[in-house]
């Protein structure tokens, strides 16, 4: 007795099975279009992929042969900008930095004797050309060290415009040191420093700024507020005397943060003692003037 063979009979039912639709297929036309048609779009599918695929490799040598082309580009242009510099570096003149020196001293020659030229011929003309006609307003002249002739109406407005831009230099107090005020009496300075002795000062010289500040400006210039204290500073400058530089306890409490309290009165007598301040008492007011 044979033995049984299972994949033979498998096969042989698979064969039978692909019979039966081919039978049924050509029992049943619709059954048969539906299938061949299915067929037909796989096809077409297929080939519409391997159409995609085409394009893509097209496109991916494209740009491989541009990128190629570009690379070579920029190597050629390269090579010949080496064969420039090597061409420069063998051809360049060794002698070449002293003809720029040789012609550079040329020309400082040609410079100067021109300048020479141009200033003897100035002089030739200034010694030469007329004295000028002034009008009857500039009738009294006067001859300067250079030889210009001037009115003394002209020198008048010359030396009055020359005297109002001069900057008068406020004497402002110097700082203290730390060895000056080892120098003072303990009596006199107690715990005090040489930092609270200098925030004093730096409110006196703020002061003094300001003040003169506001006293150089045009009278008409000033609002009322200033108006009034320039008034009022005239009035004090007749006590203390012209040309002296002061200020008061209420000048420094304007124009500085800080009030004049008992600390500051006693550090007055300090800057008395190192020369920074001078203290007058006239007329019922206490002024501070340095030195």
């Amino acid at each position: 007795m044979s033995n049984f063979d299972l994949e033979k009979m498998d096969e042989t039912i698979n064969n039978l099975s692909i019979g039966l639709d081919v039978m049924l297929c050509c029992k049943d036309t619709a059954g048969g279009r539906e299938i061949l048609e299915s067929f037909r779009k796989l096809d077409n599918l297929i080939m519409s992929f391997d159409d995609q695929i085409n394009i893509l490799c097209e496109a991916l040598t494209k740009e491989k042969n541009a990128r190629k082309s570009s690379f070579q580009k920029q190597l050629d242009e390269l090579k010949m900008i080496e064969e420039r510099c090597n061409h420069m570096i063998v051809n360049f003149p060794s002698n070449f930095c002293d003809t720029n020196k040789f012609e550079m001293q040329k020309f400082n020659q040609n410079y100067e004797i021109k300048k020479n030229e141009g200033n003897n011929l100035n002089m030739t003309n200034l010694s030469v050309s007329p004295v000028p006609t002034w009008n009857n307003t500039y009738s009294s002249y006067n001859t300067m060290s250079n030889g210009t002739i001037m009115s003394t109406t002209m020198m008048g407005q010359s030396l009055k415009s020359q005297s109002s831009r001069q900057v008068f230099d406020i004497p402002l107090l110097k700082s203290v040191t730390n060895d000056e005020m080892d120098k003072v009496p303990k009596y006199m300075k107690g715990r005090l420093s040489s930092i609270n002795v200098n925030v004093v000062i730096d409110s006196i010289n703020a002061a003094l700024e300001n003040k003169y500040d506001i006293l150089r400006k045009p009278k008409n210039t000033l609002k009322k507020k200033d108006l009034n204290l320039y008034n009022m500073w005239k009035i004090q400058q007749t006590n203390v005397g012209q040309g002296q530089y002061f200020v008061t306890a209420d000048d420094i409490t304007r124009f500085s943060e800080m009030k004049v309290d008992k600390t500051t009165l006693n550090i007055i007598p300090i800057l008395r003692h190192l020369k920074r301040l001078k203290e007058s008492r006239l007329g019922g007011f206490v002024y501070y003037l340095p030195y």
